[in-house]
């Protein structure tokens, strides 16, 4: 699954190895549950989302709301 903002502000992409999360992301503020809980996707990811850090998946609610997803569905026989 790939989550997308397009209000992201911020220095241009950086093209060197990517560094990856040092630290546990912060919790989401309110303002951002309630605009989850009010998506249909975004409602469902609630406490099931998981970040890697440092090598080991944590588990951490999505830090903003995104408004759109791009779900990507595979399977083999």
């Amino acid at each position: 699954m790939m989550l997308v903002s397009c209000k992201e502000t911020g220095p241009p992409f950086n093209s060197g190895a990517p560094e990856g999360l040092q630290e546990r992301p912060p919790a989401p503020d309110p303002e951002v549950i309630a605009a989850l809980k009010t998506q249909a996707f975004g409602s469902k990811l609630l406490g099931l989302t998981n970040y890697l850090v440092r090598g080991d998946y944590v588990q951490a609610d999505l830090p903003k709301a995104p408004r759109y997803y791009l779900l990507n569905f595979s399977g083999s026989t």
